[in-house]
């Protein structure tokens, strides 16, 4: 079973630390890579790590994630080139919301060992 430490308050996705969480996410949702790719990532632990409106927004709005396919009840998506791209463009400064690797490193270690903040969520199996 999956568990991850969840922030509380989501910084907002245009600011530094809003997309390096959302970056964060998506390496323990592929399941911490040591570079992002095109693995499938749970909707449901997106959604509780970034926010339901930051997934839809990457999703629909954006077109950076698409739908992999439906395992039981929960969707697996994966990063699109473009989503892959964004990422990496923020992560090196660049793009309309820039952010840093040393921010993305906190998130992640945050969501992975919990901190001030943050709470423990456990995800059912999938197929479960």
């Amino acid at each position: 079973m999956p568990t991850f430490f969840v922030p509380g308050t989501y910084e907002g996705s245009r600011t530094p630390e809003g997309r390096a969480r959302t970056i964060a996410a998506f390496y323990l949702a592929q399941g911490s890579p040591a570079a992002l790719g095109k693995g499938e990532m749970r909707r449901d632990v997106l959604r509780k790590l970034m926010s339901p409106s930051a997934v839809s927004y990457w999703l629909n709005t954006q077109e950076w994630l698409e739908v992999s396919r439906t395992v039981g009840k929960v969707e697996l998506l994966r990063l699109t080139d473009a989503g892959l791209q964004t990422c990496a463009n923020s992560a090196a400064g660049g793009s309309d919301t820039p952010t840093t690797p040393e921010l993305i490193a906190s998130r992640r270690k945050m969501m992975l060992e919990g901190g001030r903040g943050h709470t423990e969520h456990a995800f059912p199996e999938l197929g479960a």
